[in-house]
């Protein structure tokens, strides 16, 4: 009696050992069928597009040794600064585009290896700030700030930044532009294969990218927008 209940579970475990097996096996099968009957590609779209904001920062200073002559020192660096506003008025920005920071001493000691002061002297120094939705004017003001060498007075480019702030304005245009680019890379793989390209069975995103314009000359408000999609398509015999 032992013998035969134990002969009939043997029997039990090895139908469902051989079931398992078959659902396991039919699943393997499936899945690379599934993964052989796609095909997953890139698409790029890019805009040239010209920058909608700028932002320039100057700065200047004034080195002086004689305390006496500091009221001196800041009445010249304000003149600087006054110098800049008339020119920055002239090219066409308004006061509201202007950023002016308040004037600032520093004072420094020489010293030598014994830690004697051998030099002591002060310097006034102050910066300017130009943010614009206007990039076009920058270029050409750029000149007449700089021209001011001629006159002794030295203007420091401190930084110059473009940047394109409309990104959702052509981003469903080029989220289409990309997928479509997709499908064209998808059907020329498809004809090749002998099959032809069916839906879409997952797709994703990068991220958007806005660099300065390949090949652009110095002072260009250019910038090249960027994105590329992942998509995967299934392929129909």
């Amino acid at each position: 009696m032992r013998q035969s209940i134990g002969l009939v579970l043997a029997a039990i475990m090895l139908a469902i050992g051989i079931g398992l097996a078959g659902f396991f096996g039919s699943q393997t099968i499936l899945n690379a069928r599934t993964g052989a009957n796609t095909a997953a590609v890139k698409g790029l779209s890019e805009r040239l597009v010209e920058s909608d904001k700028a932002r320039w920062s100057l700065s200047y200073s004034r080195t002086e040794r004689d305390p006496a002559l500091v009221a001196d020192t800041f009445a010249n660096a304000e003149a600087i600064t006054t110098r800049l506003r008339s020119i920055l008025a002239e090219q066409g920005f308004e006061e509201a585009e202007i950023y002016v920071a308040p004037l600032v001493r520093n004072d420094f000691d020489e010293r030598d290896n014994e830690g004697r002061v051998y030099d002591r002297y002060y310097n006034i120094s102050g910066s300017l700030t130009v943010s614009t939705a206007r990039p076009e004017l920058i270029e050409p003001s750029r000149a007449a700030v700089l021209d001011l060498a001629r006159e002794g007075i030295q203007i420091s480019e401190d930084s110059l930044d473009y940047s394109f702030n409309k990104l959702n304005e052509i981003k469903p245009d080029m989220l289409r532009e990309a997928t479509e680019n997709a499908r064209i890379a998808a059907d020329e793989f498809a004809r090749n294969a002998g099959v032809t390209v069916g839906g879409i069975q997952s797709a994703s995103q990068g991220g958007f990218e806005v660099n300065d314009a390949p090949g652009a000359s110095p002072g260009s408000t250019q910038k090249l927008v960027r994105v590329v999609t992942n998509v995967s398509f299934y392929l129909e015999n």
